[in-house]
């Protein structure tokens, strides 16, 4: 499918970028990540301009981000009971709630490139939810252009290699994954570990004044 998807838009320009990163966003299970890895690798070689194309699929993908947020908006009450009947939607629908909910922003933005498979239902999730529009737009923005960004200049810079690029792709993602669990997980021990060492500093004081 990659191939063609390539095809596509070199045939077309950054209009099919736009309508295919759009789609994308909507639920459409394209390989849009290795697609903005051949643009990146094209523009390396000089075939392709590539400041239109990230400004067209950047737009397309802001654009199903934010339509995925309204119909979740508009229509709840009927897409939660949809998800009723099937079992395994609902399920991944309720992942995203958890993580936006717990994460927030952070987890909006994530959600974009690292967590890519949830994308479309965060987007529900934050409209069903009633999660302010505003901060969704920002985090969702921001969280775009780092995907964008980050597979079109993988593709730029190793555009004499990006099929083996392409291939490592999944792999460094779960790298990013385990690293980012990885200081998650610090930084909650530290946490814990600072509010233990302050109850034990009050407690001290408590029994000094006594």
């Amino acid at each position: 499918m990659t191939d063609d998807l390539v095809e596509l838009v070199t045939t077309h320009g950054p209009g099919a970028l736009f309508f295919i990163l759009l789609a994308n966003c909507l639920g459409m299970p394209f390989p849009t990540s290795l697609l903005l890895m051949a643009i990146g690798s094209f523009a390396g070689q000089g075939e392709m301009s590539l400041f239109p194309f990230v400004l067209a699929g950047l737009t397309g993908a802001v654009i199903g981000d934010q339509a995925g947020h309204l119909l979740g908006r508009l229509g709840g009450r009927l897409i939660i009971a949809r998800l009723a009947k099937q079992p395994r939607a609902r399920a991944t629908f309720e992942r995203a709630e958890r993580l936006i909910w717990r994460w927030s922003g952070p987890g909006i933005y994530f959600s974009r490139w690292l967590l890519a498979p949830l994308g479309p239902w965060v987007n529900l999730a934050t409209g069903i939810s009633g999660y302010p529009w505003l901060r969704f737009a920002l985090w969702d923005f921001f969280g775009l252009a780092t995907w964008i960004g980050l597979y079109v200049t993988l593709g730029y810079v190793f555009s004499g290699s990006v099929q083996r690029m392409a291939e490592l792709s999944g792999s460094l993602t779960w790298l990013l994954v385990f690293t980012l669990l990885t200081l998650l997980l610090g930084w909650l021990l530290l946490r814990r570990w600072r509010a233990a060492t302050l109850e034990r500093l009050e407690n001290r004081a408590s029994d000094l004044q006594d």
